[in-house]
């Protein structure tokens, strides 16, 4: 028999007074912050470690990887993206191999090209006019889906600008995404669900039905 139990949100609202606030406070300069990941397989996560020493460690979104760190990705379709400390507008995107395993230093990490995005820089007083209407990805765990009204849809990703004619798709229990409104305002969602970025900017209540087997 199956028991229904509704009213258990998941949606929290958090004001913080700058994008940064979302790091790690350990985040020291030469060192990456884990903004978005995702693992397709329960083999597949990725790790870190001190180079070359210890045993690897599942990353998780928020952590630390020391500037003495590397990671290992081991399957193709699994990434992750990493932010260095102090600078939340440039972002690495490190992609699985192809076969076998990947492994990278923070140092050579940081040699590459990073991805520059952009995050409001309002106030709930004065919101940003350049992101009106609009909300942006400041971290997520496993994979999220953005449809665009158009009927296009790609893998969102950390930094993206997401319209509020869109609809976001959570595909897996318990994934997570972070958005930040032009006002600053950061929204926590967890999946599975798929709702409209005009719900979040109006600050609609989300709500998840749980399907329990008895």
């Amino acid at each position: 028999m199956k028991h229904f139990y509704k009213g258990f949100p998941i949606l929290a609202i958090l004001l913080f007074s700058s994008a940064v606030a979302l790091y790690s406070a350990d985040a020291k300069p030469g060192t990456l912050v884990c903004v978005g990941l995702y693992s397709e397989t329960s083999d597949g996560y990725v790790s870190s470690r001190i180079v070359g020493k210890g045993d690897w460690a599942t990353v998780k979104v928020g952590d630390v990887i020391p500037a003495n760190g590397e990671i290992r990705i081991n399957v193709d379709r699994d990434w992750v993206e990493l932010s260095p400390a102090g600078n939340p507008n440039a972002v690495y995107e490190i992609d699985g191999p192809d076969s076998g395993e990947l492994v990278k230093s923070v140092a050579n990490i940081l040699k590459g090209k990073p991805r520059t995005v952009g995050f409001p820089k309002g106030s709930v007083g004065s919101p940003d006019p350049k992101f009106k209407d609009k909300l942006v990805v400041k971290q997520y765990l496993g994979r999220q889906i953005y449809l665009t009204s158009n009927g296009d849809h790609k893998d969102i990703k950390y930094g993206d600008v997401l319209d509020i004619t869109g609809k976001i798709r959570i595909i897996a229990i318990n994934n997570t995404i972070t958005l930040m409104n032009a006002s600053d305002g950061v929204t926590t969602v967890i999946g599975p669900l798929n709702f409209t970025v005009e719900q979040v900017l109006k600050n609609e209540a989300l709500y998840k039905y749980l399907n329990v087997q008895k």
